[in-house]
This record gives C-alpha cells, structure tokens and sequence, in this order.
C-alpha cells in the first residue's frame, strides 16, 4: 500500500504543472542563454573596434603587398608608377613617395596637408596608424585620440606605412590606407543584446504563463456558464497535474451541489405531497359534513378523522421545524449524564399500549447502566422513535420487537430488533433520507394513529450523529431489522464534551 502510494506520487510530481513549468522555464533560459552568448560574440566579434581594426590590417598588408610589388617592378624598369593599372577598394587611397619625399603616384583624395603629415612620416620604417582626415571647414586635425570608435564627424583611416626596397636600397615609400567601419563600443553591444534578452524573455514568458493558465480559462468560461439549473456540466478534465486535481475537485463539488438541489426539490416535493394528503382528506371531510351529514355520530365522526389529519400535519410541520432549526444550528441541547437503561425503560413503557393495540410484544433483554453525556429528551425521542417504527412495520407480519442494551468498549451500543418483513439492500443507502420510504403505502389506515411522516429516522440520525455516536441498520428481507446506535460513554471524571447541533443530512 505504501509503495502503491509512493508510486501515485511520484507519478503525479513528474506529471505536475511545477515541474512542467521548471523545465519549460529552464529549457528557455538555456536557449535565451545559448542565444544571447553566441549573438554577442558574433556581435562582438564582428563589430567591436578590436575586431574591426583586425580585418582593416588584414586588408592592408595583403593590398600593400600587391602593390609594393607593382611599383619596385614600375620603379626598376624606370616606368611611371601613375601608369600602373592597380585594384583598390571603395575608399582605399595609396600614395607613393621617392625616399626624399616627393610624390610619385597617388590614388584616391586627400587634403594637401595630410599629405604633407604623411610625408614626414616617409622616413620610418613599416608601421600602423590612423589619422583623422577634417571636413572642409574644420581646424583641427592629426591623428585619433582616446577613441576606440568613430562617431565623430571626422571620418578616420588606418594607414599603412611600408617602405618599397631594392635588396638593402629603399627606392620608394607606400602609403596605403582604408576608412574605419562604423564600430560599435562593448558597452553598447552588452546593452542592446540586454535589452532583446529582457524582450525575448518577457515574451516566452508570457507565451509560457498563457499556455500554463490554459486549463484555468477553461474552468472559469464553464464556471460561469453553469447556474442553478443546469448543474450537469462537468469539466471532465482528463490530466493528472494540479489542473486535473482542481478540476476534479470542481467536478466533485459541481456532483455535491446538484445532489444537494434535486434533494432540495425532492425534499419541497415531499414535504408539499405528505401535507397535501390530509389537507384534502380535511376539506372532504368538511364539504361532507357540510352537505351530507345530519345526526351528531355523523358529525363527530367528520371531526375525529379532521383530528387525526390535523395530528398528522402537526407531526410533519413539528418534524421539518426541527429538522430546519437543527440545520441552522439553533437548536440548544442540554448536557448531563444520562443512563441509557433510564431511558430505554421509559421509551418501552410509553410504546407499550401502542404495542398492545397491534398485538406485538415488546421484550427487554440486558440493561446495564451505561452513563453517556447529552440531552435525556432527545435521546428518549430517538429511541421511542426507533421501537415505534419497529411495532408499526412489523404489525401484521411479525409478532415481536426486542429492546437492550451493551457495552462495546468505550461505546454504549442500544439494539432495537424486530422479526418483521425486512428491508431490501437497496433500500439501506436511503434509509435516513428525509421523507424517504420503503412502503410508499404507509399510512396506517383503519388504525387511530396516524401514518408515518418519513423524518423520523433523518430525527434519529441527527440526534446520534449530534451526540458523536453512529446508526447502523442491518436488514435482510423475511428475516426482519436490527437498529443499531453507538454512542460514547462518559468516562469518570471527564469533562463535558460539547454538542454540535449541525445535522448532515
């Protein structure tokens, strides 16, 4: 059982919405983070200044290359370097110097006085440099400084100084340069990629929650279409996570409300059928003697049936007053010790004419004392109404009802049993339903009680269960019913436990 147990609820943890959600969450932020990581570096990679800077010197030295090739070839064979057919990229420039500075060849625009920069620069040796190239107008002009990128309005350029040799004999110097690419600071690039980051998360996440609160969309759109009338609707939600377990509870609750309805209509039902039985037979009884009766036995015996139905509508409204005070709990009972042979007595002896008249004898068997604590006069009504039930349905049929008492440890147990009909299994689940009968023929006709009212034993029920006892009814047909009630005994020197008045039924 206990393994049985461990294996529902590791069933139901690896089924359950939290862990779902867990690995959802974790697999997205995995791929968020696999995101993030590769398109920064990419990022990075590809546009940071470093990176940038990188491909420019890459570009340089293979262009410089090629041509520092092409014009030691022009300058040995005493060939015009500006003749030269050579391949440059947008924006690259090249300028060629004689080793005393003077200008052979130059490819692309420059301003005269960055010209001028870079031939006093003509006497080093291979080198890397930028400088920044001013817009007409602007004063100021040199080499960049302290920036990593260009968003200024100068447009820089990273050259490359080398110098053209013959062997040991420098016969030229090569100046070739490329404009910076826009680059973009690491700052920035943590920022932007922060950014789509919170963008992306905030939308898988919401994607997330609207999937994961899918189910509860469903049992509020069915919850609001189900009113009192109609509470067949059921989710039926076919899922073993907290979803499934909520709908479920709902559907359960949904099961208890529309029992409780058609028992509420059941009950009005009932309760206007058994009133409205002798209320007719009353007003019969009236036009009767109103129109056809003439001599005084004719008139009292018109009155006496009126009393007997009057009787019977009493009991009813007596028994669904106390019933309904009982259900709002504004029934007070008494607590004391009571001993149950007192009361077991006394319900005898007061059924015992009613036993007489129907020829059934009433037997006592062992009556120990048996102190329980609760209210003498509502425990005497549930056992007289037990023996009575007995004497009424077993009247014809059987001849005896036997009375008595036990201890059960610390339960006192009172039997009625009677020898009558019996009383179908299928019957037992209702038994102390209200209004619920076996014989839908009760009524006692011919006798001067009245018929039953189909609450005494939904009474009897009440006042056990208020006394934290149990009923019990064991009935086979032919064979008769035994009533069984358990109630607690009072231990010595206890404190008084305290009655509830709240009737489930």
């Amino acid at each position: 059982m206990k393994s049985r147990s461990f294996l529902t609820s590791c069933a139901f943890f690896f089924s359950s919405v939290r862990l779902r959600l867990t690995l959802w969450y974790l697999a997205f932020i995995a791929f968020l983070m696999c995101l993030f990581g590769g398109s920064l570096y990419g990022t990075q990679a590809y546009l940071s200044s470093d990176a940038i800077n990188a491909r420019l010197d890459t570009q340089l030295y293979q262009d410089a290359q090629q041509l520092r090739d092409v014009y030691r070839t022009a300058l040995l064979r005493n060939v015009q370097p500006n003749t030269q057919t050579v391949q440059l990229s947008s924006n690259e420039f090249v300028l060629l110097l004689e080793p005393d500075t003077t200008m052979l060849d130059m490819r692309g625009t420059l301003p005269a006085n960055i010209i001028q920069q870079l031939q006093m620069r003509a006497e080093g040796n291979q080198t890397l440099f930028d400088i920044s190239i001013p817009d007409q107008g602007s004063s100021s002009s040199g080499e960049r400084r302290g920036w990593s990128w260009n968003w200024h309005s100068e447009p820089g350029y990273r050259i490359l100084m080398t110098p053209v040799l013959n062997g040991q004999e420098r016969v030229g110097v090569l100046f070739v340069g490329l404009p910076h690419s826009f680059s973009i600071p690491i700052v920035t690039i943590w920022m932007w990629h922060g950014f789509m980051g919170l963008l992306v998360a905030a939308i898988g996440g919401y994607w997330l929650a609207g999937k994961s609160l899918r189910p509860v969309k469903m049992i509020t759109r069915t919850a609001n279409e189900i009113n009192a009338t109609d509470l067949r609707r059921r989710l039926n939600l076919k899922r073993r996570d907290e979803f499934g377990e909520l709908a479920a509870t709902f559907d359960q609750m949904l099961a208890r409300l529309e029992a409780a309805f058609k028992q509420q209509a059941r009950f009005t039902a009932d309760a206007s059928h058994e009133l409205r039985t002798p209320l007719t037979i009353i007003n019969l009884e009236i036009n009767q003697a109103l129109t056809q009766a003439s001599t005084p036995e004719e008139y009292q015996q018109a009155l006496e049936q009126i009393q007997v139905e009057n009787e019977q509508m009493a009991a009813i409204v007596n028994s669904l007053l106390l019933l309904a005070r009982a259900d709002a709990g504004q029934i007070a009972l008494q607590q004391e010790e009571v001993d149950l042979s007192d009361i077991a007595l006394a319900s005898v002896e007061r059924l015992l004419p009613l036993a007489q008249r129907k020829d059934i004898t009433i037997s006592t068997g062992e009556l120990p004392e048996l102190i329980v604590q609760g209210d003498p006069h509502h425990l005497g009504s549930m056992l007289t109404n037990l023996i009575e039930n007995a004497i009424k349905y077993t009247s014809g049929i059987g001849k005896h009802v036997h009375v008595e008492l036990a201890r059960e440890g610390e339960r006192a147990v009172a039997r009625v049993r009677d020898d009558g009909p019996g009383i179908a299994s299928d019957h037992l689940p209702f038994l102390f339903d209200r209004f619920y009968r076996v014989d839908k023929a009760r009524t006692q006709k011919g006798t001067e009680e009245p018929g039953g009212t189909g609450l005494g034993l939904a009474i009897a029920q009440w006042i056990v269960q208020t006394h934290h006892g149990e009923i019990r009814v064991h009935s086979t047909i032919g064979s008769g019913s035994l009533f069984e009630v358990y109630l607690p005994l009072q231990p010595e020197g206890a404190a008084k436990p305290e009655l509830t008045c709240d009737n489930k039924k």
